[in-house]
């Protein structure tokens, strides 16, 4: 990265610009992160103790669009939703007509512990092709 500048205004203009590109690069790099773990788990929702029944699983798992630096993969909120009841999965819940604690079995925090260095991986290559290093 090469930045020549002759006045003042010319480096308060670079420095700017740079804040702009920086904050899209971040971005870039956040969006292909949670688009590894999305692929992931989509891949894996089914080999963790949860079986076909709809194919709901697999299809109700969403990446949303960085904001304040930070995103979310997993399922939409609200007991409405597709999929809602793999946070059920995840965390375990009291079956009422059972009378008992069903205990959970984890997901999305497995496939996120074993995904973390290749999605570091890919968010720090999208980081040095955005800045041409």
């Amino acid at each position: 990265m090469q930045i020549d500048f002759e006045g003042l205004d010319e480096l308060i203009a670079q420095v700017e610009n740079l804040e702009r590109g920086s904050q899209r690069i971040k971005n870039q790099a956040l969006i292909r992160g949670g688009d590894l773990l999305k692929e992931r788990i989509e891949a894996e929702v089914y080999s963790h103790g949860l079986s076909r029944k709809s194919g709901q699983a697999q299809e109700s798992i969403v990446r949303t669009n960085p904001k304040n630096d930070e995103l979310f993969v997993g399922t939409k909120g609200g007991a409405q939703q597709p999929g809602f009841y793999l946070y059920m999965h995840e965390f375990g819940y009291f079956n009422v007509r059972a009378g008992r604690f069903i205990a959970p079995r984890p997901l999305v925090s497995i496939v996120f512990q074993n995904s973390t260095n290749d999605i570091l991986r890919v968010q720090a290559d999208e980081l040095r092709k955005g800045l041409g290093l």
